[in-house]
């Protein structure tokens, strides 16, 4: 009897733990969330975690002509993460973002690009990420709005 009880808590509380896990939740996250880039131009890297158990195909987009994105499609196995590079031309001072899509794949598919050909065509919804691109003047002076006691 005492072992059944123990069991049985011992259950609950994986079940508590898988519930507040991050990959109850989402099933990928970038880190970090927003690019902050001069307007002279640069880069910003970027991890994307893949936290199910489950391959992923992803694929990233691009609205502006500014920003370029590498790699823009990958495979990420289950629980481990990719870097995706983001590349600013020099240009106005402009805010943009880029979207993140992904796809549960099966462990055969090599090619992520016919992953979503095929997602596209069979009219499936693609559930997407953003990240937020931020182009600003890059040096000078700082300014806050933070009151300080002196």
């Amino acid at each position: 009897m005492e072992k059944e009880k123990s069991k049985t808590e011992s259950l609950k509380k994986d079940e508590i733990d898988e519930a507040n896990s991050e990959s109850s939740k989402v099933p990928l996250a970038i880190d970090p969330e927003e690019a902050k880039l001069p307007n002279a131009g640069g880069k910003s890297e970027h991890m994307v975690v893949n936290f199910t158990s489950k391959r992923m195909a992803i694929k990233v987009r691009c609205g502006n002509a500014l920003f370029r994105v590498e790699p823009t499609h990958m495979i990420i196995e289950p629980n481990k993460c990719r870097q995706l590079t983001i590349n600013r031309m020099p240009g106005p001072i402009q805010k943009d973002k880029a979207i993140v899509q992904y796809l549960q794949i099966e462990n055969d598919v090599q090619d992520p690009k016919t992953a979503f050909k095929a997602a596209d065509s069979a009219g499936t919804k693609i559930p997407h990420l953003k990240i937020k691109l931020v182009a600003g003047a890059s040096g000078g002076r700082q300014m806050s709005r933070e009151v300080v006691d002196e």
